[in-house]
């Protein structure tokens, strides 16, 4: 599901409520099973659930008498979410902060030393700023692909993941800004010279 609105684009701010997307996408849960895998209060997971109903991204399934008391179990409305490019672009483009990208740049600047690059101190925000553009642009690839599919078909798994690649890559390819961005981020991302690689 493709999130367009930004009201409900900001509820992805939210860590917790990240987390239980991911895990109602996969799986229906109780707000016990959510407290629990969550290590959260009963109260608190109520609290997020409602704004996540409000929003139409979870919806309840079924009830449950469980000794005395009555469980309440519930399922996403979809399997993933996707926060549209365009939000990021016109929140990036009026300099407000956006969130739910910025720990996404987070997770890509922390692991790029699991991979032996380096990004020295005085290239910290550069290369922050060009992942930033990079994610969007990728983002933008990838709901252009998904939008661009007319059927639904019967593929496994893997298989869709790599047509959905191929055809983002295929966008990305004929992309000016996001070629550039690559260019610099090749330049500025050098393998660590303690690692032993020449």
């Amino acid at each position: 599901m493709i999130i367009k609105d930004p009201e409900v684009a900001k509820l992805f701010a939210d860590e917790t409520r990240r987390r239980m997307l991911h895990m109602l996408g996969r799986n229906e849960q109780s707000t016990t099973d959510l407290a629990k895998a969550l290590e959260k209060t009963h109260s608190s997971i109520i609290h997020h659930l409602n704004f996540l109903k409000e929003a139409g991204l979870v919806d309840e399934t079924r009830t449950e008498k469980i000794r005395n008391m009555v469980q309440t179990f519930y399922r996403s409305t979809a399997r993933r979410f996707l926060i549209s490019y365009s939000l990021g672009e016109t929140l990036d483009q009026e300099g407000q902060d956006i969130p739910w990208q910025e720990s996404t740049v987070q997770y890509l600047m922390d692991g790029l030393h699991a991979f032996g690059l380096t990004v020295p101190d005085e290239n910290t925000e550069k290369v922050r700023r060009l992942l930033n553009t990079y994610f969007l642009r990728d983002q933008k690839a990838y709901e252009e692909t998904l939008e661009q599919q007319k059927e639904n078909i019967k593929l496994r798994k893997f298989q869709g993941y790599r047509i959905m690649g191929l055809l983002k890559h295929l966008k990305l390819s004929e992309d000016p800004e996001y070629n550039v961005v690559v260019g610099e981020l090749r330049e500025l991302l050098k393998p660590d010279a303690s690692d032993g690689s020449e």
